[in-house]
């Protein structure tokens, strides 16, 4: 018997240029016993088709899928507290600690701004009293203005 026409078919299926009543042809093809001994590999992926468009779910479906639901939610309500891992628990502690490392390090960071901000200061102020006053001049004590010298009362010209 001549296939010629099947295998054709199977070429155009192959390249995706058949119509639905092509593709309805080849699995009728090979639904047949005897289907020849060359084109016996295709019937396997036929089969298959045929099988996918038979599988429906069952009537059941919806209950059983429910009931599975609800069993796996009792137990995880059960093994809620248990499933909690290490690091869930710690993850106060750890915000704690990098908030008191943040304190710290912007409390380092102001006291060394002030530190080095004070100390300049310092040293400007003594700077700039130094510079205000460079020399003072000294006044005479009392006791050191009751004793001048007779060439300092001449310079004074006091007549009268």
């Amino acid at each position: 018997m001549d296939y010629k026409y099947i295998e054709q078919l199977l070429e155009r299926y192959w390249a995706c240029e058949t119509s639905l009543q092509e593709e309805q042809i080849l699995r009728t093809f090979f639904q047949q016993q005897d289907v020849p001994a060359h084109l016996m590999p295709y019937k396997a992926i036929f089969d298959v088709q045929q099988e996918q468009t038979e599988a429906t779910l069952g009537e059941d479906f919806d209950a059983r899928v429910l009931q599975a639901l609800q069993q796996n939610e009792e137990c995880s309500m059960v093994n809620a507290q248990c499933s909690i891992g290490w690091g869930r628990r710690l993850r106060p502690l750890y915000q704690a600690a990098g908030l008191v490392a943040l304190i710290l390090t912007i409390g380092m960071a102001a006291q060394k701004s002030f530190d080095e901000t004070g100390g300049s200061q310092q040293t400007q102020y003594a700077q700039a009293d130094s510079m205000e006053c460079p020399v003072q001049e000294v006044t005479p004590l009392p006791e050191q203005q009751a004793v001048l010298t007779s060439e300092q009362l001449d310079s004074m010209n006091l007549t009268r």
